[in-house]
């Protein structure tokens, strides 16, 4: 049986279409949060963790210097007066290369592994929740490898200060190249991996799980079927902020491993320099040197962020896959 995602007749090669279309458009949407949500990851500092930052508070350092990205609200006013408009768009275009390229892969991959799991069970054995979220799973972990450097250079375009290192995505992967070689695309990618197969199963799962309830009210005629896409939304919103708060700890470890590298010092924001800490050492030092609660640093902005984009990638993408059905 077809998931709600795959429930269309259309193959895998249109759904990967469906799903480009909804990355580029949800990227462009939360890119400013995007933004903001690294540099609070990257910062040092000991943490509040308060729903207060999303105001306009300021919080202090262990030693009592001023931390530049405290809330949402005064880190996009922070960027702006800086760097002006553009620097909250400071790495999309890497970043939008990742989001149409890992939302095809993810998307054409969820449907070939669904399809292959029901011919291998003919008679329905798996549970439907199990299916969903080893396909998510897989989709995810296909998806994240195949277009990990597109993530890693979203990251360093997203730290960078008035003096670029990188100029374009073509100069950036050239200079990585030759600085770090084949495996300064990758730093980071087992936290990366660790994170993203549960996230992207339980985001499935979870999809699945309310988008088939809410079909489920509007064929008994529980509520009306003209709000088909503000159901297809809210099941979307409320699945990435599920998963997101599940897995969040590995990624402020992705993001400091991914900012490690021969030019730490021309960055908006000083990293902490890793050597070659392991993703698990990471993760010890960062719980231990600034508060097990800064493993959750950039959470707010995160879930501010997770909850318009999933509402916007599953939107779009079910009304993609209508008008492709109708055409």
């Amino acid at each position: 049986m077809p998931s709600y995602v795959t429930d269309a007749n259309l193959n895998s090669y249109q759904l990967a279409f469906c799903g480009a279309v909804a990355g580029v458009v949800s990227r462009f949407v939360v890119a400013p949060l995007d933004v903001v949500k690294i540099r609070m990851q990257l910062q040092n500092h000991r943490t509040d963790f308060s729903f207060r930052n999303v105001g306009l508070h300021s919080e202090t350092s262990i030693d009592n210097h001023p931390i530049k990205y405290s809330g949402v609200l005064r880190s996009l006013k922070t960027i702006l007066k800086e760097e002006g408009i553009k620097g909250w768009y400071k790495g999309n275009i890497p970043a939008e290369y990742l989001y149409l390229s890992y939302s095809a892969i993810e998307f054409w991959t969820y449907k070939e592994l669904e399809s292959w799991i029901d011919i291998e069970d003919k008679e329905q054995k798996m549970p439907r929740v199990m299916k969903t979220f080893v396909s998510g799973m897989v989709a995810g972990s296909v998806a994240t490898t195949a277009t990990y450097p597109f993530d890693l250079l979203r990251t360093r375009f997203a730290v960078q200060g008035r003096t670029r290192l990188y100029t374009g995505v073509f100069q950036a992967m050239r200079s990585i190249y030759a600085m770090e070689g084949i495996q300064g695309f990758y730093p980071g990618i087992r936290p990366a991996l660790i994170q993203i197969m549960p996230y992207m199963g339980l985001l499935f799962a979870t999809y699945d799980g309310l988008a088939m309830a809410f079909k489920k009210m509007r064929d008994e005629g529980l509520v009306s079927t003209q709000y088909k896409a503000t159901h297809d939304m809210l099941s979307g919103a409320l699945s990435g902020i599920i998963s997101k708060t599940a897995v969040y700890p590995i990624d402020v470890v992705r993001k400091r491993l991914q900012v490690q590298g021969p030019y730490l010092t021309n960055y908006v924001i000083q990293p902490t320099k890793y050597s070659s800490a392991s993703w698990s050492q990471c993760m010890k030092l960062i719980a231990k040197q600034e508060g097990f609660k800064s493993l959750y640093k950039g959470l707010v902005p995160s879930l501010v962020k997770i909850a318009p984009a999933n509402a916007v990638t599953f939107l779009v993408f079910e009304e993609t896959k209508k008008l492709l059905v109708s055409l």
